[in-house]
């Protein structure tokens, strides 16, 4: 289960109402009717981000955040504020609200970037243990940046985009609670990379146990590199107890979730040779002239294989 935060302590006793009695000769005045005022979070600046907010772009967080919906007690939200883009990917800045009873350590926060129509961008898991805490009932701005090579898509629309938590189960989500996730003291990239390392055997243990006597091709992932390429990642499997030799004209055709075809290329495999009971990782390129659709649905897809 993925790490997300934790509850670090209460953030104090409540503060007690205390009833005014009216003035003398008010005891009978008619009480005029108000509109009710929703409260606003207070913004929480982080050491390092402190400096970098001159008063003026704090009074225009402070009424960015009073136009936003409200966040349900007992959770933790995220909102885009602004996006750019350097040479090292797209850097948003999101405000966290913390609508708890309790400060909340950050550990590591998986995030799904969509554009106006829904359409996942980008995704990544970010080690947020420098930020420290976001304190009980408050708004902490916090910069995320994602690289290229965690974008799904060559090109996306950012006339319009949010910003969301990625669930265990693929469910996006812009408010959670304490309960979704397990808490953990820190992130640590060595253990995430054991935990990709890890899932990659388990796909390779299923590759074994579902195709005995069969040779296949079985996509694990795929991702758009910095020039546009699309790379999947297969498994070649030989299930069979014999050496196979693949042939000479193997069309490769990549399709996404709808079924329509993303890329296709044709390559000349007679120099591969796949052992018995055996599982090879191999990487598949295409380049931007083989790609036949823009800004395919990713969350599925399958390559085909066929001898021409």
């Amino acid at each position: 289960m993925i790490s997300f935060f934790k509850k670090l302590r209460s953030s104090g006793a409540k503060q007690q109402e205390v009833e005014q009695a009216p003035a003398a000769g008010e005891e009978h005045a008619e009480l005029e009717k108000t509109e009710e005022v929703r409260p606003v979070m207070g913004l929480y600046f982080p050491k390092e981000f402190d400096s970098q907010f001159a008063q003026e772009d704090r009074y225009v967080m402070q009424f960015f955040l009073s136009e936003l919906p409200e966040v349900a007690e007992g959770k933790l939200s995220i909102d885009g504020y602004k996006i750019g883009q350097d040479t090292t990917g797209l850097s948003l800045l999101a405000v966290l609200r913390n609508n708890m009873d309790a400060d909340i350590a950050l550990t590591r926060v998986p995030l799904v970037l969509q554009d106006a129509a829904q359409n996942t961008i980008a995704r990544s898991v970010f080690d947020m243990s420098e930020a420290g805490v976001v304190p009980a009932h408050s708004a902490m701005p916090w910069r995320f940046v994602f690289p290229y090579s965690d974008f799904l898509v060559p090109q996306a629309d950012l006339s319009s985009w949010s910003v969301g938590f990625h669930m265990e189960n693929g469910e996006i989500r812009t408010q959670v609670s304490e309960f979704d996730f397990e808490p953990a003291d820190q992130f640590s990239m060595s253990e995430y990379i054991e935990e990709r390392d890890q899932q990659v055997i388990d796909e390779i243990k299923r590759a074994i146990e579902q195709t005995e006597n069969q040779v296949n091709f079985i996509g694990t992932t795929v991702n758009y590199t910095e020039d546009g390429s699309l790379v999947a990642e297969l498994f070649l499997r030989n299930g069979r107890s014999e050496e196979v030799a693949l042939d000479k004209a193997m069309v490769f055709t990549l399709r996404d979730a709808a079924g329509d075809v993303v890329a296709s290329r044709t390559l000349d495999m007679s120099q591969v040779k796949l052992s018995p009971k055996s599982v090879t990782r191999w990487t598949l390129t295409y380049d931007k002239d083989m790609q036949q659709k823009e800004n395919p649905d990713l969350s599925e897809w399958l390559v085909e294989v066929e001898k021409k």
